[in-house]
């Protein structure tokens, strides 16, 4: 059976099917027995991470234990609901709105307890998800998390096929990352699965079969030794890496790292001060002499869901304003794993200059550049520029926060003539100062060619583009950008602009 999807990562692979139904999971009936087991599980965990913690986390940790430990609690988790990730979210909510309506003290630990049931929630995902994944098998499902896109990349799958046509979520931007040939928008494509053994995923066609295909697979990248690209008449670009997990610098170490996302950390628990210190430091170690720039958590959104009152709280924000002691572990790891001096630290989400400042007093005389993904930073990127060492451009979420668009919409529009506008300005604002791409837009190919054509000639890319990028790279000259960039800047409407840039990407 043949079915046709949307490409985010054209290749031609085959596999045996892995399907992950997460929901037939989560919705099957539990016992008490089997919450107090997960719970157990996660008790430890917190029991582990308060070594060291000052005294007032130990008393919520205490706090958080003995609810768990409660049978009353236990019980009313059994009376809410069949699903269990939906029963613990009611049962917690239900305690919070109790302690919300106390005094002062109380709505404190109602607000702490919406936190704590995010993080409990994600640790029970973890242990109840089917995510030991088959290496070599082709995963389908209906849509995946950051959490489940991790995790599949590091299991070796060989492809992903998903229902949902969210082009620029984040789990698909990491799939599309780490060059997994990835197709999504095949309706009903998860029971369809179930009724064959194997898949075979070409461009953007899936094959469902019963029957093994043999087929040569083609090389995501190849190795490169040097960090420069140039255009057909010499213009050089600087190339660097985006990388979310640390073993991955073994394969990079003749480039700087522009975008090292620490998420992934996150959502495996390594958290503690000492944990990320040993990663970033060794990390740094067989990087050197190149550079290590490394991101603060950034969580919320879509990426890391987190519990607070506004679910757009976000990176930079949610650190200084709700977990404080979260950012305060990540900043002294970073301080002691700086020991060759070659480590480098980008501030997510920005919006103010005040943020960048209580930021700059937290790491002193590491290098702070901040993320150009908000119109806000946009548009007064020449007061950052008197205080931040560098800029990194955040494209998917700069044309969200213009666009006032959820980046999964349909109606999502990458190439507004209002995003290439703030890009435009802010690039021409932040010189002298370093200015870097590494949001999606950087690694599509018509999007490469626009913003190489303004001027910017430092692109942070995942290693799957490394080939793409410098094949671009090597036919662009000085005219043929300067025609591209004033047509952009002139443009009314987003079709005209791509309508531009697929006849220059097709004439290369």
């Amino acid at each position: 059976m043949k079915l046709k999807g949307i490409v985010i990562v054209s290749s031609k692979v085959f596999g045996e099917i892995f399907i992950l139904d997460k929901m037939e999971d989560f919705n099957n009936d539990f016992e008490i027995k089997d919450i107090e087991n997960l719970f157990e599980s996660y008790i430890d965990y917190l029991l582990e991470e308060i070594n060291g913690m000052d005294e007032k986390y130990k008393e919520y940790v205490n706090f958080y234990v003995n609810i768990l430990r409660s049978k009353s609690f236990l019980q009313m988790i059994k009376n809410k609901d069949k699903n269990l990730l939906k029963s613990i979210s009611l049962a917690i909510d239900e305690i919070s709105d109790k302690f919300s309506l106390e005094n002062e003290h109380y709505k404190d630990i109602s607000i702490e307890l919406k936190f704590f049931k995010n993080e409990l929630l994600d640790f029970i995902s973890g242990k109840l998800e089917k995510e030991n994944f088959k290496e070599g098998a082709i995963l389908v499902a209906k849509n995946l998390t950051i959490r489940q896109s991790l995790k599949a990349i590091k299991s070796n799958i060989k492809g992903v096929i998903l229902e949902t046509n969210a082009l620029t979520s984040h789990p698909i931007l990491v799939l599309k990352d780490k060059g997994i040939p990835t197709i999504i928008g095949i309706e009903n494509v998860v029971e369809i699965a179930k009724n064959y053994k194997y898949v075979l995923i070409n461009n953007d066609e899936v094959e469902f079969t019963n029957e093994k295909i043999e087929i040569i697979e083609k090389p995501v990248y190849i190795s490169f030794q040097e960090d420069q690209f140039k255009t057909k008449d010499g213009i050089p670009i600087k190339i660097q890496i985006n990388i979310d997990f640390p073993e991955e610098i073994e394969k990079v170490k003749n480039f700087d790292i522009g975008l090292f996302r620490t998420e992934y950390l996150y959502l495996n628990g390594i958290i503690s001060k000492n944990e990320q210190k040993d990663i970033y430091e060794e990390m740094s170690h067989k990087i050197y002499p190149k550079i290590l720039t490394i991101r603060l958590f950034d969580l919320g959104s879509d990426k890391v869901p987190i519990s607070v009152e506004n679910p757009n709280i976000r990176g930079i924000r949610y650190l200084l304003y709700y977990n404080r002691e979260l950012l305060n572990k990540q900043i002294s790891a970073i301080r002691l794993a700086n020991k060759l001096k070659n480590i480098k630290v980008l501030i997510p989400m920005v919006s103010s200059v005040e943020e960048v400042l209580e930021i700059k007093k937290l790491l002193e005389d590491i290098e702070v550049g901040i993320m150009i993904e908000t119109p806000a930073s946009a548009l007064i990127t020449d007061r950052f520029k008197k205080i931040v060492h560098f800029f990194s451009l955040g494209t998917n979420d700069l044309s969200q926060y213009t666009l006032a668009i959820n980046r999964s919409d349909i109606n999502f529009q990458q190439f507004h003539p209002s995003v290439f506008r703030l890009i435009y300005y802010s690039f021409s604002k932040s010189k002298p100062k370093p200015f870097s791409v590494c949001g999606d837009m950087g690694s599509n190919d018509i999007g490469l060619i626009a913003l190489i054509s303004f001027g910017i000639r430092i692109f942070s890319i995942p290693i799957s583009y490394l080939n793409r990028a410098k094949e671009i790279i090597e036919k662009l000259d000085k005219k043929v950008l300067s025609e591209i960039s004033r047509k952009i800047i002139t443009a009314y409407k987003e079709e005209e602009i791509i309508k531009c840039l697929k006849f220059y990407l097709d004439s290369l």
